[in-house]
């Protein structure tokens, strides 16, 4: 099989026309101009002055390393409280939800306010349940103020729809209030 192959031409060398291929090498013609120096190991002493680089010592205790490359601040612990108001004020949220479709059927003032309360506290036991870790005031109110109007809605949509909008309202709303004031009672004033 090898018999019919072609032999490989060889490489054309370099000659005049051709430069050479061979690396760090200076094409034909153009010699390197000058002479070289050898290498000083010593480093450079201007004027009588310390040299650039100086020697490394060796240091026998073990590096420092900046606080902030090893150590972080612990973060707060998770409030139960909020974690709990947050599912209940979802449940909620649900539960009026299913009120206001039956109290869009029947008076579309009942069923509106039905759903604003319901939107109000599924959007704030969401926001609730992703800061569960923080102190600020501001969602624990605002929760509580949206579950104060799913009471006041409940009990103006009781004419056009049943008790049970009512009950319900008032069976997850005041869960929502009490552990969200007591989150408020518990945390430390601002200074």
């Amino acid at each position: 099989m090898t018999e019919n192959t072609p032999p490989v031409p060889p490489a054309p060398m370099p000659g005049p026309g051709y430069p050479s291929r061979a690396p760090f090498s200076s094409p034909q013609g153009y010699e390197r101009q000058g002479t070289t120096q050898p290498y000083n190991p010593t480093p450079w002493v201007g004027n009588g002055q310390q040299p650039r680089y100086s020697q490394l010592e060796f240091d026998p205790s073990p590096p420092q390393h900046a606080p902030q490359w090893y150590q972080t601040a612990p973060r707060p612990k998770s409030s139960g409280l909020r974690v709990g108001a947050g599912i209940v004020s979802i449940v909620l949220g649900a539960v009026l939800l299913v009120a206001s479709m039956a109290g869009f059927a029947s008076n579309v003032i009942a069923g509106f306010l039905l759903l604003v309360a319901a939107l109000g506290n599924v959007t704030t036991g969401i926001v609730l349940l992703a800061s569960q870790r923080e102190r600020t005031h501001g969602a624990p109110i605002t929760s509580i103020s949206f579950a104060g109007f799913a009471l006041l809605a409940a009990l103006l949509a009781v004419p056009f729809l049943s008790g049970a909008v009512l009950f319900f309202g008032v069976l997850l709303a005041a869960p929502v209030i009490i552990l969200l004031g007591l989150e408020l009672a518990r945390a430390k004033p601002a200074a």
